[in-house]
């Protein structure tokens, strides 16, 4: 099979959700591809450009919100749960989405998106201000709770441990996103539109 970045992106992407960020790396990604790590520069010039390529895949997973007709913080709410959700689908995804946000600060969707619901109600530039409050608030989030996912892995912490462990403080019961995650949303909506 010919390599190319495609390939090259799909292999990290698999790479990250089995053994994490730690796991990958040039010389790793290669041996997979059954490749000499040269081979990867000739498609991908460098380690933060393959991540914020694969951080490009990772939110290419939100699945869009089928809520348009509703008001603007359901709306918001629904785009905040798509990126974590996708964020969530990758170990280690909220690490890397911050990475690529801080090498491509307007290329990412999640901030073009959330931007776009808050441009009703907020003029530029205040709208891409609030959409990057929101965004850094679900990367927080995340990689809390990816953290302490693999401090659990690890054996530092019990099922039981850290601020999740009851139903209404964490970020996940059975699947759902709980209060905590929704008013901290909805904190940020209403307090973007009162803010001076």
């Amino acid at each position: 099979m010919t390599l190319d970045r495609d390939r090259i992106v799909d292999r990290a992407v698999e790479l990250l959700r089995a053994q994490g960020l730690g796991a990958l790396s040039m010389r790793r990604l290669a041996a997979e591809l059954g490749v000499a790590p040269g081979a990867i520069y000739w498609h991908v010039p460098s380690k933060q450009d393959l991540l914020a390529d694969v951080a490009e895949r990772i939110v290419a997973g939100m699945v869009p919100p089928a809520v348009d007709p509703s008001p603007e913080p359901e709306r918001v709410l629904a785009v905040a749960c798509a990126l974590r959700a996708a964020l969530l689908a990758v170990r280690d995804g909220a690490d890397v989405v911050s990475l690529a946000l801080a090498l491509r600060p307007d290329g990412l969707r999640p901030v073009r998106d959330i931007a776009l619901l808050f441009a009703d109600r907020l003029p530029p530039p205040r709208a891409d201000w609030a959409a990057r409050v929101l965004v850094h608030f679900v990367l927080g989030t995340v990689a809390e709770e990816q953290n302490r996912a693999e401090l659990r892995r690890a054996g530092h912490l019990g099922s039981d441990a850290g601020p999740d462990a009851g139903p209404d403080a964490g970020p996940d019961v059975g699947g759902e996103v709980v209060p905590a995650f929704r008013f901290g949303v909805r904190a940020i909506v209403a307090g973007a539109a009162t803010v001076p």
